[in-house]
């Protein structure tokens, strides 16, 4: 899925989402539904770059990874954030998505 997301092929990740995918987002409301999210990556998501990662725990019905987004902002701005992301499945399908960003507190 991330590779699919690396390389801007919404029409790709179609084929990851269960039709009653939920993401939450910081900075988002909930996205809920595949085509709301399918929207979310087409016209709303404003970063490019690269998933790079740390490590996956993935089981039959849940799933974890982390790592780091490396990329850049619309206006260029580098980024560099280390990101969780943990997931439910269903039909074989990401079914429950929840993002953590990671930034210092001061």
């Amino acid at each position: 899925m991330f590779r699919v997301i690396d390389a801007c092929d919404w029409d790709g990740l179609e084929r990851f989402f269960h039709p009653d995918l939920e993401y939450e987002r910081p900075g988002f409301a909930r996205f809920e539904g595949r085509d709301a999210n399918l929207r979310f990556y087409r016209d709303i998501r404003s970063i490019r770059g690269e998933h790079r990662f740390e490590a996956f725990a993935i089981g039959d019905e849940t799933g974890a990874c982390w790592g780091r987004f490396v990329g850049h902002a619309q206006d260029g701005t580098p980024l560099d954030v280390p990101f969780a992301d943990c997931y439910r499945f269903r039909d074989g399908l990401l079914w429950r998505r929840k993002s953590f960003f990671f930034v210092p507190v001061i």
